[in-house]
């Protein structure tokens, strides 16, 4: 099973997010996914960054809602959470 963690940037994206009034639903259906295997489904149009993110993980829970990950040993770290204009990608 893997294990999440979460960083501090990511959390306050999670609270501007439902400030926003934006459902969390999605994530938390992403985080079911990915409980027992990674990478996760093509549906979430999961790909690795290059240059300066390199080994980061861009993951599509919906059209412009995107989260950034780092997986390492069985341990998916959450770094943002936003748009790709938020997250100036």
């Amino acid at each position: 099973m893997l294990q999440h963690e979460f960083t501090r940037t990511f959390l306050k994206d999670m609270k501007r997010w439902r400030k926003a009034g934006k459902s969390m639903q999605p994530f938390e259906d992403f985080l079911l996914t990915i409980r027992e295997t990674w990478p996760p489904a093509p549906k979430y149009e999961a790909h690795v960054l290059v240059g300066s993110l390199s080994g980061i993980w861009d993951i599509h829970l919906r059209q412009n809602w995107i989260v950034l990950a780092r997986f390492e040993s069985g341990v998916v770290r959450f770094l943002r959470m936003g748009t790709h204009a938020e997250l100036s990608l």
